[in-house]
């Protein structure tokens, strides 16, 4: 078998490809969402690493002597978190760490170098930063640079280098500055935002905890640091198990891909199995000979698609940054993580896959009795009606497991059930494989009937003829087709959503914020008189402001977004009917509005009542209804700004958004803004086409990976195509040597072969297209609601659909064209020696 593979590179180099392609895309994956989740956990433990609870929230530093006090805390020190963007390096940011260093060295998991304390005291920006980032920006202790804090452009100077204690993880966009010059420059005087704490009694911190408590504001918490981790890792699950998903599907493409090469070995070697047969071979020791051949291509495989994988996730980190980062939480991964169990699991996954595959040909080829594969000609598949039964039969079960997938999917809430149900919609119309193959060759000899489409009809009969391997391809072909046109159509649909909600709720002709918000998400805040000001102003008709703020319900984070409602004259959109009426009820007091996410999270809708801890204490609000929102999958809890006035004393807004008069000048507010609130800091502002532009250049990053994926499944099948058409070659090399001896063309021969990977291209376009239509339902209606619960109104681009077999076909011709060429070569005279 290796000899052989020697003499047949092109063959085994495209295998391992195949391999290698399935394992990469599954390695880059896992690396890049690892990867993300040891830049959350770097955070934390650079933040808290040594302390045994923490107290998070806006708590007034004057509290902290009661708190250091309490009974079983051995050690406390106070905090101040914030977030630098660095104007002169767009996208570039800094998480910034206010300390006290009289407190702090009992918690300290940095290290300063040469650290002298008159130095760090002796005045404001006085900043100490990493030295990996020290390196990349080309900073040396005494060097400057600007950072925007508190919207305002301020220069700091690096006073002293840090790296992370031995044993903890890197965090290179961190920076330590004292307490008290952290709270001038972030405009946050007497504020902390978190307080960690040491404790006589490690293992028993729940009395002490609940007296923590009971000295803070009702909307501060305290737990364990390591929760706050865990959590960020929850958030973005089930993204990364979305993105884990879609990973398998190139290994599942490249299966069928090894599928039909071990079914063209078992072609090209009859011969040799009949002699092995003859003189004795045992049926276990000719299937051992496939399936060590499939294990050559898996071990080989793996390993070169360990090391793609670990190249790949190095160009994939970036996009699954920047969707983290707009969905969920800041974050920049600086450095791939590799973890020695995901090697593993990509091995026995690789190699695991192979064997599977190649499971049933090598089966076959030892079952094959010792006159047949010794008789010359190839093999023909006689009709079986009861088989094609069968494999109906098992379709049609397989989507009624999918129906019944979705339905306890959606009714329980139950995600792994959601892939569930897309595997059975995939393994449903892959038994129909073989119907539409047949289906196929059947038209094409209805539909030719003389002069050269009588080739169009051969390649029909060569198609029905060999039905096991053609049917294997085209459902190979057809699930990657069906891959991409689900999430194509998936996109669509969701753009056409999201399209239709910012018509709804993006309506205002100027839109103005801190330009620090651009980097660090919907953190600070517009001057006071900002909203006075722009009412002032000539040609504005009204505004509207917006403040997001996270808040805790039953104890997980959710945000709580507070919107002035000045110019909306549209209600929000409310699901299940009755729109006019819930936005009656919203208005009124004690009310709020959550969106679709949040009410699967939480398991609230409207009529509900939600606990929110505010300042005062716990309030009970009541749901007046739940509207579709596309900005977070946590979940959004809206409140009006009069309501969340009653409870709330923050007046801050994070953004401003102003509708003006007709012939008004909608940029000249903007600039206008801009200069008279310069003292105060940098602002953007966005023109209504302008923010919408930039919403759908956010939308187009996060579904950047799924298109890098979709692309590779196909190009793996597309291989599946070439190793067909070389196995047709194989199986009728004396039918081939009978059609040249009778006088056909090598053009002829050519064009047969290209013909059937037409045909074989056009049934999996009409099958791949009826099966992704399918799973775009379940895509849409069932994986998207039960992981983000959103409701997207699904849309098929019809255009689109219609052009896939006009490109499907084309490339099944291109993998044909070598196998159809070599078949045209071949001397008649060699292959029919035997008649």
């Amino acid at each position: 078998m290796v000899r052989n593979l020697g003499r047949k590179r092109l063959l085994a180099l495209l295998n391992l490809v195949g391999v290698a392609l399935g394992v990469a895309v599954y390695l880059a994956i896992q690396i890049a969402n690892q990867s993300a989740n040891q830049s959350f956990a770097a955070g934390v433990d650079l933040v808290a690493g040594k302390a045994h609870l923490e107290a998070r929230g806006k708590v007034p530093d004057a509290l902290y002597p009661a708190l250091a006090a309490t009974p079983g805390v051995s050690a406390a020190t106070p905090l101040l978190e914030g977030v630098l963007p660095l104007p002169d390096h767009p996208g570039e940011y800094l998480r910034l760490l206010g300390v006290d260093v009289f407190s702090n060295s009992p918690f300290s998991t940095y290290v300063l170098g040469g650290f002298r304390v008159e130095r760090w005291l002796s005045g404001p920006g006085q900043i100490a930063v990493s030295e990996a980032f020290a390196e990349r920006m080309g900073l040396k202790p005494g060097d400057t640079f600007t950072v925007l804090a508190a919207s305002r452009p301020q220069t700091v100077t690096v006073a002293f280098l840090m790296q992370p204690e031995k044993g903890r993880g890197g965090a290179e966009r961190f920076a330590i500055m004292d307490l008290g010059w952290a709270q001038e420059l972030l405009g946050r005087q007497g504020q902390l935002t978190s307080i960690q704490f040491l404790l006589q009694n490690p293992l028993e911190p729940d009395a002490t905890a609940a007296a923590l408590r009971a000295q803070l504001p009702a909307d501060a918490t305290v737990d364990p640091p390591r929760q706050r981790s865990r959590q960020l890792e929850e958030m973005v699950g089930a993204f990364q198990l979305n993105l884990t998903a879609l990973s398998l599907v190139s290994l599942l493409v490249g299966m069928f891909l090894i599928y039909n090469t071990v079914l063209a070995s078992v072609a090209r070697h009859r011969r040799e199995i009949g002699i092995l047969r003859a003189i004795g071979a045992s049926r276990r020791e000719v299937s051992l000979l496939f399936l060590g051949e499939a294990l050559l291509f898996g071990c080989v495989g793996t390993v070169l698609g360990m090391v793609g994988g670990i190249l790949l996730s190095r160009e994939l980190v970036g996009a699954v940054s920047q969707t983290v980062s707009s969905l969920y939480v800041l974050t920049r991964i600086a450095s791939i993580s590799i973890d020695p169990w995901h090697l593993a699991v990509a091995g026995v996954l690789g190699v695991g896959s192979v064997l599977i595959a190649a499971w049933n040909p090598a089966r076959e080829a030892a079952r094959m009795p010792p006159l047949e594969a010794l008789a010359p000609g190839g093999y023909a598949e006689l009709p079986s009606p009861r088989k094609d039964a069968s494999w109906l039969a098992a379709g049609a079960g397989s989507l009624g497991l999918a129906a019944l997938s979705a339905w306890v999917a959606l009714g329980w809430n139950i995600g792994w059930l959601g892939f569930a149900c897309a595997f059975f919609v995939l393994f449903g119309f892959a038994c129909f494989a073989r119907a539409a193959t047949v289906v196929v060759a059947w038209l094409a000899g209805v539909l030719t009937f003389s002069g050269r489409p009588v080739l169009v009809r051969l390649a029909g009969q060569g198609l029905r003829r060999s039905l096991r391997r053609n049917a294997v391809t085209v459902g190979a072909l057809a699930a990657a087709i069906a891959m991409m046109v689900a999430v194509s159509v998936m996109i669509f649909s969701f753009r056409n959503s999201l399209e239709a909600w910012l018509d709804r709720t993006v309506m205002a002709d100027l839109y103005i914020a801190p330009a620090s918000n651009e980097v660090i998400g919907l953190q600070d805040v517009l001057p006071p008189g900002a909203v006075e000001w722009a009412r002032a102003q000539p040609g504005v008709r009204c505004t509207n402001t917006f403040r997001e703020m996270p808040v805790l319900v039953a104890g997980e984070r959710a945000l709580l977004s507070v919107v002035e409602r000045g110019c909306t004259t549209l209600p929000l959109p409310f699901t299940g009917g009755r729109v006019e009426e819930k936005m009656a009820r919203f208005m009124a007091p004690g009310a709020v509005a959550v969106t679709e996410s949040f009410a699967r999270r939480f398991g609230l809708g409207a009529g509900d009542e939600l606990l929110l801890p505010t300042p005062a204490g716990e309030r009970r609000f009541h749901i007046a209804g739940v509207f579709r929102d596309y900005t977070r999958d946590a979940g959004v809890i809206q409140i009006d700004r009069a309501e969340f006035d009653r409870h709330w004393a923050d007046p801050g807004i994070n953004s401003l958004s102003i509708s003006i008069h007709p012939g008004a000048d909608a940029a000249g507010i903007g600039d206008a803004f801009r200069h008279h609130f310069r003292e105060h800091g940098l602002y953007t502002a966005y023109p209504n086409a302008a923010l919408r532009a930039r919403i759908m250049t956010i939308f187009d990053q996060t579904f950047a990976v799924t298109s890098v994926l979709r692309i590779i499944a196909v190009l793996v099948a597309a291989v599946g195509v070439f190793l067909s058409v070389t196995t047709a070659v194989m199986e009728r090399e004396r039918e081939i040597g009978i059609l040249r001896a009778m006088g056909a063309s090598p053009g002829q021969v050519r064009g047969l072969f290209l013909a059937e990977a037409g045909l074989t291209g056009l049934a999996a376009s009409g099958l791949g297209l009826l099966c992704g239509g399918v799973l775009a339902w379940v895509l849409t209606g069932v994986l998207n609601r039960v992981f983000f619960g959103w409701s997207i109104d699904i849309s098929y681009p019809w255009l689109l659909l219609a052009a896939t077999p006009l490109w499907i076909v084309p490339v099944a011709l291109v993998a044909a064209w070598m196998p159809g060429w070599f078949a045209a070569r071949r001397p008649a005279s060699e292959a029919v020696r035997t008649e």
